[in-house]
């Protein structure tokens, strides 16, 4: 369902926290950063940013936790999505390349900032994690089964599917020789030859 406007514009501020916080986060550190700057950056005072989040591990959560749930997601719906697994395979990879080098910095953040997160934010995580493997394991094994893929235990396909994607997040560069759609697809190629294609679908 589609969101109003009161939504959509308190969606917009809080994505706009989150863009400001992961930055300074990944450029001055969680623990060097204070909610006064990320106020500072956005131009606002401090109560404007408690409206959406009463502390400093609290932003960080989110900041943490906006790329993991968007994962898990995408990962479900290849799961459930039309076409055969290849293609949905296929399909999955690409996107989820491009959505980690789109949001690199929120998880560069996660990745070195993680100790820092409160005990329920880390359940949390932990959850989008077993949301996420559970589902792409769950298409490589439809895969299997249909033929569709030659690969040997899925378990070890699915973490090297997953760590192909998102470890993207640490060498590209925007100036680099590639570009993220470019990246995304030669990934995408990657993935279905390492499921047991010789090209993708």
């Amino acid at each position: 369902m589609a969101m109003g406007l009161k939504e959509q514009a308190l969606e917009f501020k809080r994505n706009r926290i989150l863009e400001v916080a992961a930055e300074l986060f990944f450029h001055k550190g969680f623990t060097s950063t204070t909610l006064d700057e990320v106020a500072a950056a956005l131009s606002v005072t401090k109560p404007f940013i408690y409206q959406f989040y009463t502390t400093k591990a609290d932003l960080l959560a989110a900041v943490c936790l906006r790329t993991t749930a968007l994962a898990a997601d995408r990962a479900r719906a290849a799961r459930e999505d039309r076409g055969t697994p290849a293609e949905r395979l296929e399909r999955f990879v690409r996107s989820l390349a491009r959505e980690v080098i789109a949001g690199r910095m929120y998880l560069a953040v996660y990745f070195r900032e993680e100790k820092h997160l409160p005990a329920e934010a880390q359940q949390t995580l932990q959850a989008d994690h077993r949301r996420f493997n559970d589902a792409l394991l769950s298409l490589l094994e439809e895969g299997r089964a249909s033929g569709d893929f030659a690969l040997g235990d899925p378990v070890v396909a699915m973490q090297a599917i997953t760590g192909m994607a998102t470890w993207a997040f640490f060498w590209f560069r925007p100036e680099g020789r590639l570009s993220a759609d470019q990246v995304a697809d030669q990934l995408a190629t990657f993935a279905m030859r390492g499921a047991g294609l010789n090209t993708p679908h």
